[in-house]
This record gives C-alpha cells, structure tokens and sequence, in this order.
C-alpha cells in the first residue's frame, strides 16, 4: 500500500493507493518496478558516453535496464537473490553482448570482475527492495508471518 497526500478544502488528508508489487508468482508484464532515483543516478554516471557499469543490487534490473537504452555501454550485474535471475534471462537475451550477470554476493565482486575491466561506474542501491516487502514468504514483509520474530532474531 501506498498512500498519497492530497488537499481537499485546505485540509490534508491522506489517500491510500492501491499498488502491486511484484513478487516470486508474478511476471514482469504485469507488474512495474521502479528503481530508487533512477533519473539522478544516470545523470551522475553519464551512460549517454558509453562505457562499461557494474550493478552490484541488480534486484529487478531497473538501473542495468536503463543504462543499457544507451548505445555503446555494457553492465556486469551481479544478485544473490536467486529469484532477480528471472530479470536478468530478460536483459540477457535482448542484449546478449551487453550484459552478463552472475548471481553470487557484492562482496565476491573481484572473483567476478575480469582484471582491467576499467568500469565507468559501480552501482550499489543497499537496502531493501518493494519485491522482498511485498511477498510474505520471504521474511521481509510485514504482512508476514511472524515479523517481528524474524526482524529480531
């Protein structure tokens, strides 16, 4: 659930706006997913130049997906969530010689990265996504079962 603010009469009220998220069952044609300041992101890492980027939370894609819309860039994406590889098979087979993604940790970037790879950037978007909130099977949402046990424990 969302909620947006909006103004009737001068007075503030709060309206809740119904969204779906995406989770494990959906597929991406039903759902939309927006990565976390996208727009100043592209503006500080200049993907209109080209060059090679390197996602390191590829998550849905939304950042490798976006850099990729430029001609002449390449993105190394790497996830440990198993279920962001599903995402990855979609960029894999529009852009075969631009993307690759490897699913292991962030912090085994330097087993994954070739040497002198010399990227433009290296993204990293750290916290949680509206995939793991959403779906109550994976722990994360506070629709889950058991919340507050699994936040604490």
């Amino acid at each position: 659930m969302k909620y947006q603010l909006f103004y009737e009469d001068k007075k503030i009220k709060w309206k809740i706006i119904e969204e779906k998220f995406m989770n494990a069952t959906m597929s991406l044609d039903k759902t939309k997913h927006y990565p976390v300041m996208l727009d100043q992101v592209l503006s500080i890492i200049s993907p209109q130049h080209g060059g090679t980027f390197i996602d390191c939370t590829f998550g849905g894609g939304g950042y490798s997906q976006a850099i990729l819309k430029f001609p002449g860039t390449k993105v190394v994406a790497i996830d440990r969530d198993r279920l962001t590889q599903k995402h990855a098979n979609t960029l894999v087979k529009k852009f075969p010689k631009r993307f690759n993604f490897f699913q292991e940790k962030f912090s085994n970037l330097n087993q994954v990265i070739v040497p002198n790879l010399n990227p433009k950037a290296v993204i990293f978007d750290l916290g949680l996504s509206s995939f793991q909130l959403a779906d109550k099977e994976r722990g994360f949402s506070f629709k889950s079962k058991n919340f507050f046990l699994q936040l604490f424990h």
